[in-house]
């Protein structure tokens, strides 16, 4: 009996299997008389079998180790493709589409990047034409057996498509999507903070963290020195955080001593750093801040410098609001908090959720800076938390450098947004996740913070615990964690 080359063809079948020396030399010639007779242009390593079936390029161009294996169809091409893509046996790509890298196409799956019109019913629809808007599939997807997608479908990046799945809307980047239509059954990201790794990454950084962090205090002593009033309220935050006595002095005695520091009524440092560290301590001011009292407060917020430096405007906005706080708090005076919110409501921007005007990295970090002081206190349900949510992410895949302020002006809106909506939590939160590997390898055994090349601090140290707690709790694993901040980074 007479096989006929059947066990030679199995390559080009499997073409992802090594080829034999014949079998390379054949493509070689193949490729060649495809790109002499079509214009098709491959990569390097690529293999396409000889019985695929590749008609009427008008243009096609893949990149390096793409597999096309035998009885794929491939016509009417206007094609661009990526680098480690397969093409398996039976499935047919038509028309207008472009692929990413890392793509598997699996059996007997369809990508029509054409279609014909059919608006009209007066002559038959063979002579109406046809219409290209193209199919765009992303980087690292699954496109499973017998999947259909059509023309003007865009389908995201690291997406599973589930066999016999039939696509004709968007499908978002990371999902696993399946149906007739396809819907989303699943980001595919939503486990991560679940898995067994990410538990071990926090327990194992909080434990650390309890044992560590004294020494890690002690060690900025010479900070207390300089006779600032900034690290003497961050050495009190770091050990209220592990409800520990104070690194340096008894707690009657630190408390003493932060009181002495009171000077200037109006500014940040008594408003915000003394009076935090000192509640976190379980002491208090020594007075209500009176300025507060008959103060214009719309007048005031209309003065500052929204359209130019949100930034500065949300900070002003914050001493403000924390003022008003603790003497409505503290000292039972009465506030007028109505001023603040109507302003503050009348002021914002309904389609970014955001305060004033210039760059997007201000607009962001002024609205951490104004929300903390103000909703974030006073516990009231947030404007527009959604578009929020979609101008924080943005900004996030802007490019915003790296460090301790602009990374808490990402992760506490997505927080604070996310307890009134569960909008886009799972995109967030894979932020969160990548973030929070980032963070965590910074810690110096017993010396706390050195983020990149900045020195250690008490104020780094500080702030990248309450950063890693406030991501954590995003991630709802902050009991992982085994400790809370209590200064002017808490947000229970």
């Amino acid at each position: 009996m007479c096989y006929g080359g059947y066990f030679e063809k199995e390559n080009y079948f499997l073409p992802w299997n090594n080829l034999t020396e014949a079998q390379r030399e054949e493509q070689k010639n193949f490729q060649a008389e495809l790109t002499r007779r079509t214009g098709f242009e491959f990569g390097e390593g690529c293999v396409i079998s000889p019985e695929a079936h590749i008609y009427e390029v008008q243009r096609a161009e893949v990149g390096n180790n793409v597999k096309i294996a035998s009885h794929a169809l491939l016509r009417r091409l206007e094609l661009t493709m990526g680098d480690d893509c397969t093409v398996n046996s039976y499935a047919v790509i038509h028309g207008k589409v472009t692929v990413g890298s890392g793509v598997s196409i699996a059996p007997g799956a369809k990508l029509f990047g054409e279609n014909h019109n059919f608006d009209r019913v007066d002559i038959p629809f063979k002579r109406q034409g046809n219409r290209r808007e193209g199919i765009v599939v992303g980087d690292d997807v699954w496109i499973g057996a017998d999947v259909v997608i059509v023309d003007g479908v865009r389908v995201g990046s690291h997406t599973v498509l589930a066999a016999g799945s039939v696509v004709v809307k968007d499908i978002p980047d990371y999902a696993l999507a399946g149906g007739n239509p396809a819907r989303v059954i699943r980001d595919r990201r939503a486990a991560l903070k679940d898995s067994t790794e990410t538990e071990k990454l926090i327990s194992g950084f909080g434990g650390n963290a309890r044992e560590q962090w004294r020494t890690a205090a002690e060690n900025c002593a010479a900070e207390l020195e300089t006779g600032e009033i900034r690290p003497w309220c961050d050495g009190a935050e770091i050990a209220a955080m592990f409800n520990e006595e104070p690194p340096f002095m008894s707690r009657e005695k630190y408390i003493e001593r932060l009181r002495s520091m009171e000077e200037d009524r109006h500014g940040y440092e008594t408003v915000m750093s003394l009076g935090y560290a000192l509640c976190a301590l379980g002491g208090s001011l020594s007075g209500p801040f009176t300025y507060v009292d008959g103060l214009d407060v719309e007048g005031y917020l209309s003065s500052l410098k929204w359209p130019d430096d949100p930034w500065d405007a949300g900070h002003n906005t914050d001493i403000l609001a924390t003022a008003m706080f603790f003497n409505k708090t503290l000292f039972n005076k009465s506030v007028r908090e109505d001023r603040l919110f109507g302003w503050l409501r009348r002021n914002i921007c309904p389609q970014t959720g955001l305060w004033g005007g210039g760059s997007l990295n201000l607009r962001v970090n002024g609205w951490y800076r104004t929300v903390r002081g103000s909703y974030g206190q006073f516990g009231l349900p947030l404007p527009y938390a959604e578009r929020t949510v979609d101008s924080v992410l943005e900004h996030r895949d802007g490019g915003c450098e790296f460090n301790a302020c602009n990374v808490l002006d990402i992760i506490y809106p997505l927080w604070r947004c996310g307890l009134q909506t569960d909008y886009r939590r799972t995109e967030g939160q894979a932020w969160a996740l990548e973030t929070l590997s980032r963070i965590i390898p910074l810690w110096g055994p017993g010396f706390g913070f050195a983020p990149e090349k900045d020195p250690v601090t008490l104020k780094g140290t500080e702030m990248w615990l309450s950063i890693i707690y406030n991501i954590c709790k995003y991630l709802e694993k902050e009991k992982l964690l085994g400790y809370t901040p209590k200064g002017v980074h808490k947000i229970d």
